[in-house]
């Protein structure tokens, strides 16, 4: 997963030190982010309310489109899931020398995601926010920019599927992430739930329409 920020002119100062520069850039796409998402629920009540005047019970236009709303994750997801929970380290000295492996980084985080999605979840959030094809995550040291959103450890992955955990843990680089998690003593907790819940999507989405020739 890169990280990648494009400062907003007259917005942030390049000359600012690092820390303080990505801190500010934080802040700067957090705002632009609640702003999308206020123009978004707005428009999303109008075709809601478009919607429901113009369906002729459960067989109306609204019908055809939901399993299109459900595959692009924007209605919520329940049923059988695991719940991942990864946090930095409680320790001060690392064994190795070296405290940046005592953090969790945005490495752990895509391993993690990309995991659950090979062990067949059928939704998956982290930190309540629903991941779609179309969603952005960024990584600021260990700071993720999620759908527009800041967060800090811990992460708290949701995701939906039958018997994902042996799958999970068999990956490759989850089992990698998690002997490291032993001896670094990172927080790595896996629970298998008779049943979770998987928010819907609620960021921006960009719509491409095609036109025939």
């Amino acid at each position: 997963m890169t990280a990648h920020l494009n400062p907003l002119p007259g917005r942030v100062s390049v000359r600012l030190p690092e820390r303080e520069r990505l801190a500010s850039l934080i802040r700067v796409e957090e705002g632009r982010s609640t702003e999308l998402r206020l123009t978004a629920d707005g428009l999303r009540r109008q075709v809601a309310g478009i919607q429901k005047s113009r369906d002729a019970g459960e067989n109306g236009p609204s019908a055809a489109l939901t399993p299109l709303r459900e595959g692009m994750g924007l209605v919520a997801a329940e049923g059988p899931g695991l719940v991942v929970t990864l946090d930095d380290s409680s320790q001060r000295v690392s064994p190795s020398g070296n405290l940046n492996d005592l953090v969790i980084h945005s490495q752990d985080v895509q391993a993690v995601a990309n995991g659950l999605w090979a062990a067949g979840a059928e939704a998956l959030a982290v930190n309540g926010q629903r991941v779609v094809p179309t969603s952005a995550i960024l990584c600021v040291g260990n700071t993720l920019l999620i759908n527009g959103t800041v967060h800090s450890p811990p992460f708290r992955f949701t995701a939906i599927g039958a018997g994902l955990h042996d799958a999970f843990m068999g990956d490759a680089l989850v089992a990698r992430f998690a002997e490291d998690a032993d001896r670094f003593k990172l927080g790595f907790k896996v629970e298998d739930r008779d049943h979770v819940t998987v928010p819907a999507y609620t960021g921006t989405s960009k719509v491409r329409f095609a036109r025939s020739g």
